[in-house]
């Protein structure tokens, strides 16, 4: 009976981040211990369904090959009347592994390249099921990123509105603190990072280098000095929704929009954004909505976990349009690791992911996709040979079967993000 009661216990820490997403009202607080760390080994080896039943388009470009080497990003010719603000140079590549990552010629590929990764829950099973970051059994922890090469970490900083409606600035604080507890406990093996400076520092030391984003705006509602604060706090990327409406905008998780797009708060949020040095999250937005921030953001902008339409027609799936517009205004596309949004079957594997980085890869350049897994974010199992952050490995070497050149890889793998990170992150 002992070893059945283990058994579930480790499950539900497994599954935990997704189902607290949907759970209803409970406790607004629960506490969070500090552990105390002990050296680092000098070298180790959320989302809500929809019907996908539509099937996907063809692709309305012609097909990169997975062999070739372009030397720069299509000129697309997006077909929306939406035109985004001019973007800035993107044909400058950041620090490559070379000078962030010394000494790497004899080590595994995937250790020889900066791998970020822009959208992990694990701060929800911190805040909810006082979880400890350097050793989980979800699927991120400190072992688990390192052991998967994991240089760059963007934790979701995520208020479920269902349950915190009410508090929501008040919970996010709470996760706020509690993620960063943890960090002060592990500083031996992670840093939190604020600016793109402290990125190349933290990663050149040998450290993981952990950002926050915020999944959702309702912590922010409709105060430009809310989201000062947040940014004051060491917020660095806002989505302005998550699967519901906020006062900023219209989300694609409701079908009918409040807005049409962005609130006129929503409007004056991006401004500041901009001023700010905060990454803008694209990938929950409403159509009208992305379209609103295309033509308003003065920087590049991310959509930090999303699928593309290419492969699979979604509802939180990018189409090729949006691919285009984004490749013109610089910005990077983490692709998720979330089945439903990956298959029809809604069961994946890496060679899912593949396929969806290969097509954004053809619509938009191979300088504009990147990586974001939702790690303990997911409600269904996740991609075969995925199943946790020490698997990203299994990506890397999918991509080189596929044909992919090491230079190539590396973009795709972090260098895209880190280009974005360079040009926004002040």
């Amino acid at each position: 009976m002992s070893h059945l009661i283990l058994v579930i216990l480790a499950l539900g820490c497994i599954a935990g981040a997704a189902t607290l997403k949907q759970t209803t009202p409970g406790p607004e607080a629960l506490g969070t211990q500090i552990i105390v760390a002990t050296p680092f080994p000098s070298q180790a080896p959320s989302e809500v369904p929809f019907d996908a039943a539509t099937p996907a388009p063809s692709p309305s470009v012609t097909p990169l090959s997975a062999d070739s080497s372009p030397s720069a990003s299509p000129s697309p010719s997006p077909t929306a009347s939406a035109t985004p603000s001019p973007s800035p140079t993107t044909s400058r590549s950041p620090a490559g592994a070379s000078a962030l990552l010394p000494n790497t010629a004899n080590l595994p590929l995937h250790q020889r390249m900066v791998i970020v990764d822009t959208h992990v829950e694990t701060p929800l099973l911190i805040s909810e099921s006082q979880i400890k970051l350097r050793e989980n059994k979800g699927q991120v922890s400190l072992e688990k990123l390192r052991l998967g090469g994991v240089n760059v970490v963007f934790f979701s900083i995520f208020v479920n509105p269902y349950r915190y409606k009410n508090v929501a600035k008040s919970q996010a604080d709470f996760i706020i603190q509690g993620l960063k507890k943890e960090l002060e406990a592990n500083q031996d093996w992670v840093e939190l990072a604020s600016s793109y400076a402290d990125i190349e520092r933290i990663v050149k030391s040998g450290k993981i280098a952990a950002l926050m984003g915020m999944e959702g705006a309702d912590p922010i509602g409709e105060s430009l000095d809310n989201l000062n604060y947040f940014y004051k706090q060491g917020v660095r990327y806002l989505g302005p929704t998550w699967s519901t409406h906020t006062l900023m905008a219209d989300s694609s998780g409701q079908p009918n929009p409040r807005w049409k797009g962005l609130s006129k708060f929503g409007k004056m949020a991006v401004k500041r954004m901009n001023e700010l040095g905060m990454l803008i999250d694209v990938s929950h937005l409403s159509d009208a909505a992305f379209y609103d921030v295309l033509k308003l953001s003065e920087q590049p902008i991310i959509a930090t976990h999303s699928g593309v339409d290419g492969v699979l027609k979604h509802p939180r799936n990018l189409s090729d349009d949006m691919l285009k517009l984004m490749a013109l205004n610089g910005g990077t596309v983490g692709i998720v690791f979330y089945p439903p949004h990956l298959e029809k079957s809604g069961k994946a594997t890496t060679d899912s992911v593949v396929k969806h980085i290969d097509h954004a890869i053809q619509v938009m350049g191979e300088d504009h996709v990147g990586l974001g897994s939702d790690f303990d974010g997911l409600d269904r199992p996740p991609p075969s040979g995925l199943k946790d952050a020490s698997e990203i490995p299994n990506l890397v070497t999918a991509l080189k079967k596929k044909g992919y050149s090491e230079a190539r890889i590396e973009k795709i793998v972090g260098g895209n993000f880190m280009r974005t990170f360079e040009q926004v992150l002040k």
